[in-house]
């Protein structure tokens, strides 16, 4: 069996990442300014992550992100819609898909 597939990268602000379909492999850079915890992995600014590694299988991924503010180094809080100016949530995902 032959199976079509495309790399896509987008980029998302915020918590509005879609559930995405048919999914080969998956990698995460954290493109804004603060720490970012994606299905529980924490990724840093300028980091990039391999979420899910290519495998040879495709799969519906639900990602759930949360973002955090260092206001003070020991104690970095979640941040819930509220960011201040100079911070900005944005991820890059790269991933294969299905098509």
């Amino acid at each position: 069996m032959f199976a079509e597939s495309a790399f896509i990268t987008r980029e998302f602000r915020e918590e509005q990442i879609p559930i995405l379909e048919g999914v080969t492999c998956l990698s995460v850079v954290n493109t804004g300014t603060t720490i970012a915890i994606i299905n529980g992995v924490t990724i840093y600014p300028t980091q990039k992550q391999i979420l899910i590694p290519p495998d040879g299988t495709f799969s519906k991924v639900k990602l759930e992100v949360n973002y955090m503010t260092s206001e003070s180094t020991f104690a970095p809080t979640l941040v819930k819609k509220m960011i201040t100016g100079k911070e900005h949530n944005r991820i890059l995902l790269i991933y294969k898909k299905l098509i």
